[in-house]
């Protein structure tokens, strides 16, 4: 194996456009969708009132779960997301598995545009929610097409739209909220006990715990990333933490619990706003909420699938750009991956609990591999930004590795034991796929990681 660590990128400073607020704005758009939109109603039929507090402790785990990205983003920066993030620690042998995770990450864009159909079928019932999935993974599709810099405007402003419309559904449903949303004493406050609590949390934490992905992924163009990457994830944490809590607050307290449980948030909005202040919330909330994250998932994926095409994990002409900058062909691959499962109608909780065990397979490995940075960089690790000790960031992998264990057995629990054996086999044919790719010569990986 090549010695990544005597050869360390020099990354382009030219691609470096992000600032704080352009890459916090990439990040809570990505992160606020499908969950918040989508996942909420069938999180409420498992745990009751105390969904508010079930999506918080989801927030709360999947920082946890990523927080050793927190902290080593502090460190070094990489140029093909959580692709060279394995090809650095795990080995380059290793990293063509995590070739093969970004494209099952399609699975994530089909659940989101999924959402997108059914809100669309809502609002106007005579557009099919199948042909409205298609139209947004298309539409996006192109967007990317279009480069970074529209991406990321996009993006931008957009977030700005649908927090602000969240916002105003919150103000609304506090005026009246049902006090049993706050009763912990309520019979239908945690409705199945602690393991209802736990196993909305499993659903929700889909939308709480890609840091990796979500954030981290976007370093390469990001502006002083030792300093601006560790400020956006942390400052991610806590926007979703409100965010999310007030929003699970607001939509199971504005109606009774028949009416939104297992339901999308449609149901709520029906009920507090009225003629076109009901298609204004639902245009500006949560299809723009959904939109946000096909967006920026689009954006993400692209980055490891693009490298790991230059390095030979896929055909190298895959890599090519288009006269903005996008690699056209790694997001044609990408909208065909995640149009699939919405052509086969497969149900939205079972894509999520799926999507979710199959990071947790991707994840474990990789979080015990990180043990290794403070010896394999002594140097850079000793000048983190984050004034990093060795005992402070081994603490942090184990705290890491027991969220991502308590995020693992409560999705196999909500899943049929032939899915969740197919997740398994999947992880283990990625690997031994990546282990014999590797044998042949062809991949040669290089310039994962910098330290500037």
């Amino acid at each position: 194996m090549k010695d990544t660590a005597a050869h360390p990128a020099t990354p382009m400073h030219s691609e470096r456009t992000f600032d704080r607020k352009k890459l916090l704005m990439i990040s809570i758009g990505t992160f606020v969708g499908s969950g918040l939109v989508s996942l909420l109603g069938v999180a409420t039929a498992r745990t009751g009132y105390s969904v508010w507090l079930s999506y918080m402790l989801a927030v709360v785990i999947g920082f946890l779960s990523a927080l050793p990205y927190f902290l080593m983003s502090s460190v070094m920066n990489f140029r093909g997301g959580t692709y060279t993030i394995a090809c650095t620690f795990l080995g380059h042998q290793m990293g063509g598995a995590y070739v093969l995770l970004q494209v099952l990450y399609a699975l994530i864009l089909s659940i989101v545009g999924t959402g997108f159909g059914l809100y669309m079928h809502s609002v106007f019932p005579a557009v099919s929610a199948q042909s409205s999935t298609l139209a947004i993974l298309v539409i996006f599709w192109l967007v990317n097409c279009l480069g970074q810099n529209v991406m990321a405007g996009v993006q931008k402003y957009s977030t700005y739209i649908l927090i602000a419309a969240m916002l105003v559904f919150c103000g609304v449903s506090f005026k009246n909220l049902n006090p049993a949303a706050l009763d912990f004493n309520h019979p239908e406050f945690f409705l199945h006990g602690t393991n209802g609590l736990f196993s909305a949390m499993a659903l929700l934490v889909f939308s709480s715990q890609s840091y990796d992905n979500n954030v981290y992924a976007f370093g390469r163009y990001t502006l002083e990333p030792r300093k601006n990457m560790p400020w956006a994830i942390f400052a991610t944490f806590l926007f979703l933490l409100v965010f999310y809590g007030i929003c699970g607050m607001a939509a199971v307290g504005a109606v009774d619990l028949a009416t939104f449980a297992g339901k999308p948030l449609t149901s709520v909005a029906r009920a507090i706003f009225s003629g076109p202040f009901f298609v204004a919330f639902i245009t500006f909330g949560p299809i723009l909420c959904l939109t946000t994250t096909v967006n920026g998932c689009y954006a993400a994926f692209t980055i490891g699938l693009a490298k790991s095409s230059e390095d030979g994990w896929l055909p190298r002409f895959m890599s090519s750009k288009n006269r903005w900058g996008a690699h056209w062909i790694i997001l044609t691959l990408l909208a065909a991956a995640c149009i699939t499962p919405v052509l086969f109608n497969i149900h939205i909780g079972i894509l999520t609990s799926a999507a979710t065990l199959l990071i947790s397979l991707f994840q474990i490995p990789l979080l015990i591999s990180f043990w290794r940075l403070p010896k394999m960089f002594p140097d850079q690790f000793k000048k983190s930004t984050l004034h990093l000790t060795v005992t402070v960031f081994q603490a942090s992998i184990v705290i890491a590795m027991m969220a991502r264990l308590l995020i693992t057995y409560y999705s196999m629990r909500n899943l049929t034991w032939t899915t969740a054996a197919g997740g398994a086999a999947v992880a283990v044919v990625s690997f031994v796929f990546s282990y014999f790719r590797y044998r042949t010569g062809v991949p040669k990986v290089e310039n994962s990681y910098f330290f500037d």
